[in-house]
């Protein structure tokens, strides 16, 4: 039995993409032991896949936690480590077991070079030249495995929903997180403006387009946008947010769910329109049609490009990314 412990210690799409890694040696490999250094935020999510055995909490500021994490790690004997996200704090604390031999490390660029070429047996570029899915097959390919033709990305996770709401037989998702919103992403991004005045232009464009009901859900960080357009369109009808103005299908608000709630709702949705991140990897995961904006179509294809079911809309204004919609099959 081999013994893997990888470091992932960032963004919950980013462990989800790893799936694919994980996925591969248990097929592989299925009596294999695969555990995780990750961070404090991530290992609540990472804890719902019963695949992986032992989860360590990589937290800088608590010297407590470092020493309890070495000593146990040390006692575990792994074959591999292999650090996949790429941060300082991560390869610097490989550096710290000598009696594991390979050791593996993801890269964005050749730093810092010593700590590399003397700790680490091998080390893969992470750049952008080659997406995010071929990085990944060329660790695969030198652990001597090879990409299942179909990767499970949630094998061994169990889908559930914890909101006691009926839902629509058929809708369309869309997800109105924080990176819709100027001021809370990052500062050189286009916006859209999305606001009280072209919000029911999204939502006509979309029922005409996808004629079903929609589900509207919010990330966890409170925008002052979206209160505005919740207060404007939004009335609360037996314990749930709706627009009731629509005679055929309804529009449904959704807060304050947690991401497990947020994967279920988009594994049943006939498709989904996002901002590309976590979510896209949720909803690549269960082959559902996606439709996400995008900053720049080189950075995107860097995440994307294994993505069969995705199409890709440049960030913009509200009435550009209608227009755009409406011309996606």
């Amino acid at each position: 039995m081999s013994k893997y412990l990888f470091f992932r210690t960032d963004r919950i799409g980013d462990y989800i993409f790893s799936r694919m890694i994980v996925d591969t040696i248990k097929k592989n490999n299925p009596n294999s032991q695969i555990d995780f250094v990750c961070s404090e935020y991530n290992s609540k999510y990472i804890r719902n896949f019963s695949d992986i055995k032992k989860i360590y909490i990589l937290d800088k500021y608590n010297f407590t936690s470092l020493i309890s994490n070495f000593y146990n790690i040390t006692k575990e004997k792994y074959d591999y480590l292999i650090v996949l996200d790429g941060k300082r704090r991560s390869i610097f604390f490989s550096t710290l077991f000598p009696n594991i031999k390979n050791k593996i490390a993801l890269v964005k660029n050749f730093r810092p070079k010593i700590l590399l070429n003397f700790f680490f047996k091998k080390y893969i570029i992470n750049s952008e030249i080659n997406s995010q899915f071929e990085n990944f097959t060329s660790l695969i390919n030198y652990l001597n495995f090879k990409v299942s033709a179909k990767i499970n990305y949630y094998q061994n996770y169990k889908l559930k929903f914890t909101d006691k709401i009926l839902l629509p037989k058929k809708y369309t998702m869309l997800h109105l997180d924080e990176k819709w919103f100027e001021g809370y992403y990052y500062d050189d991004f286009k916006y859209m403006n999305l606001n009280t005045k072209n919000f029911s232009n999204l939502i006509k464009t979309i029922k005409k387009k996808f004629n079903k009901s929609i589900i509207i859900t919010t990330g966890y960080i409170k925008t002052s946008q979206f209160k505005s357009i919740k207060d404007k369109f939004f009335i609360k009808k037996n314990n749930k947010y709706i627009i009731n103005n629509f005679k055929k299908n309804k529009v449904l608000l959704l807060e304050d769910i947690s991401f497990q709630s947020l994967e279920y709702l988009t594994s049943k949705a006939s498709e989904i329109i996002c901002c590309e991140g976590a979510i896209s990897h949720v909803s690549n995961g269960f082959n559902i049609k996606t439709y996400a904006l995008i900053e720049n179509f080189v950075t995107a294809k860097f995440w994307t490009n294994h993505m069969k079911n995705i199409h890709l809309i440049r960030r913009s204004n509200i009435k550009n990314i209608c227009n755009d919609l409406n011309k996606l099959k």
